[in-house]
């Protein structure tokens, strides 16, 4: 079975949102190996000197038996553009870190810098993060049918600041702009895309 990752954010040497990395961690483990219990993953980091500033990110690599720890400095990608993919049989409920089938969909993004994952006619994901997208009214709304439940995500669902709506893609034009968010990227970090960015595959072929 392929290995599975966390990938948390480090700020000034502090993990941040932990207790989502936990959660999810702990179902995966006991959704995959029938693992009850497990240690509180930040009292198995140690953060070294070279992350005690700026933002890095942490990445755990962990199966049933093993954790595996990297520090790397984050770079942000500049997303402004978007395709719309489509998929009907994808999966990626855990956060493995084979993301073949995902790159996959990724290489046939054409001009555009990230793509926008449709399966069963119902918005997911981009290639990296959760999406939500903003209404005339200003209120923030994230897909019920993601791929995966992102510990961003969930922290912001939990504390009322997006809410979660089926979204499909005939939906999309109902709404202004979308974000992309994930453990290393909040709400006010990201820019907002409007949804006039979000190309079908056949109108990119059509600008050749």
């Amino acid at each position: 079975m392929c290995l599975l990752v966390e990938s948390i954010k480090v700020e000034d040497g502090n993990l941040l949102n932990l207790d989502f990395h936990n959660e999810r961690m702990a179902r995966s483990l006991s959704g995959l190996f029938g693992i009850k219990k497990m240690p509180d993953i930040g009292n198995i980091i140690t953060v070294p000197e070279i992350a005690l500033k700026g933002v890095f990110k942490c990445r755990v690599i962990y199966d049933e038996k093993s954790f595996n720890i990297e520090f790397v400095p984050y770079i942000r990608r500049i997303v402004s553009s978007l395709a719309i993919v489509h998929d009907n049989n994808i999966e990626y409920s855990y956060k493995y870190t084979d993301r073949e089938n995902i790159n996959i969909l990724y290489d046939k993004r054409g001009s555009c810098d990230d793509i926008l994952i449709v399966k069963n006619g119902m918005i997911t994901d981009s290639s990296y993060a959760n999406v939500v997208f903003r209404d005339s009214n200003g209120t923030w709304n994230t897909p019920s049918t993601c791929l995966l439940h992102g510990t961003r995500r969930a922290n912001m669902l939990r504390n009322g600041l997006i809410r979660e709506t089926e979204i499909s893609q005939r939906d999309i034009l109902q709404y202004v702009e979308v974000k992309l968010i994930n453990s290393m990227i909040g709400l006010d970090e990201s820019e907002g895309i409007p949804v006039s960015e979000i190309f079908l595959l056949s109108d990119l072929e059509s600008k050749k």
